[in-house]
């Protein structure tokens, strides 16, 4: 992308998110198309045979407001509270194709000539720069005579929150079709056991599974495409109900039915991230013998069985945690629980604020300037200024 970017008079472009998006229309101004020249992007509603159906409508609520016991966090803004849930629509399309490029998934018409810009992945314009020819993925493609649901989008790489919050509940629209023989999931590359864990828990099982490598494509008797894999909201942000209502049914149902054993009884954790490559709390020993005597105890969730992680925060009924994707389990917490949120003051999204609050929970926030640098902000380490973090907390604990 930068390349492109380069060789198109555009300068240095951020190779992620947005700026990389947008930048593709100028580099096709001034370089035309280097390959695929017979691929078109259009809408769906311009494609004969695309069935759009809206499943869940636009939904704007407004949350209680967080409480900043050392002042607002910069991820945090006056507008916070009122959580913005968009349109979910799927597109339905006999036979048609999904090829996993490098960039993100593309919906591809069934002649192999129209690529679906509002169905495919924000970088979809770059079609007309790949090497290998869309019609060689296209004649390789794998054909699935069933159903195949389209999971993926250009978010990578796919941490714990991105899956369980952004990806999973996009096959909320299935239903009891989940669990039919003939439907089928397709996603990139899976490398964890909680991305197994969880589909199967929502009705998938590996043979109905499929794992798609790079420049490879696959073609389906009916694919299901949801809307989202191009607007993607943070997670979080799209914390509408019918999304929670189907994590808490699906994954912490099924959890129940697996009969896990020796559940927890109402706890108070810590959440560590001592095993995390960035972001992590330097003086975290003394952090948890502070917060002992209080009754908390500390939890890493890496290495935790899926199931484990759901029950451990389905029976929390205080948590303190520094900022990190492990806070995406908070979806499965008792509506009464309160969350102590540790953040940077250098990095931090107000995500698992809008969850937490979204479900009815009390949530708190709490800065700390203390910065040991990272190779980028979003790994800033920190030391928390105990005596400061007792006072302005002690409330909540």
């Amino acid at each position: 992308m930068r390349d492109l970017a380069a060789r198109a008079g555009l300068g240095d472009v951020d190779t992620d998110g947005m700026q990389a998006a947008e930048a593709i229309p100028a580099i096709a101004r001034v370089l035309g198309r280097l390959s695929n020249p017979h691929v078109e992007l259009r809408e769906a509603a311009a494609l004969p045979g695309a069935q759009v159906r809206l499943v869940f409508g636009k939904h704007v609520r407004q949350l209680a407001a967080p409480l900043h016991l050392s002042g607002m966090p910069g991820c945090f803004t006056a507008a916070s509270p009122t959580a913005h849930s968009p349109d979910f629509r799927v597109l339905e399309l006999a036979d048609g194709y999904f090829c996993h490029y490098p960039d993100g998934p593309l919906i591809v018409s069934p002649t192999g000539d129209t690529v679906i810009r509002d169905f495919s992945g924000h970088f979809a314009g770059l079609v007309h720069y790949y090497e290998t020819p869309l019609r060689q993925v296209l004649a390789d493609a794998v054909r699935i005579d069933g159903t195949v649901v389209v999971l993926g989008d250009d978010v990578r790489p796919l941490n714990f929150c991105h899956w369980m919050v952004d990806w999973l509940p996009r096959l909320a629209f299935l239903g009891e079709q989940a669990r039919r023989a003939d439907t089928f999931v397709v996603v990139p590359p899976l490398g964890d056991d909680y991305q197994w864990d969880t589909l199967r828990l929502a009705g998938f099982p590996r043979e109905r599974v499929i794992q798609l490598e790079a420049m490879t494509g696959l073609r389906a008797r009916r694919l299901l495409v949801p809307s989202d894999l191009t607007f993607i909201p943070h997670p979080g942000h799209k914390a509408a109900p019918w999304l929670t209502d189907y994590l808490r049914a699906t994954l912490g149902y099924g959890v129940f039915l697996d009969g896990i054993a020796g559940l927890p009884s109402r706890k108070k954790l810590y959440v560590s991230r001592g095993d995390a490559a960035g972001r992590r709390v330097l003086n975290e020993a003394a952090v948890v013998a502070a917060l002992a005597p209080l009754g908390y105890e500390a939890v890493t969730m890496a290495g935790m069985p899926t199931a484990r992680q759901l029950s451990t925060f389905a029976c929390a009924s205080h948590i303190v945690a520094p900022h990190g994707a492990g806070l995406a389990n908070i979806v499965f917490a008792d509506r009464g629980t309160t969350l102590v949120e540790i953040f940077p003051s250098t990095y931090g999204t107000a995500a698992y604020y809008v969850l937490a609050a979204g479900l009815g929970m009390t949530y708190a926030s709490y800065i700390s300037d203390r910065i040991t640098p990272g190779s980028q902000a979003q790994l800033d380490d920190i030391t928390v200024d105990i005596p400061d973090f007792l006072v302005r907390c002690r409330h909540l604990l």
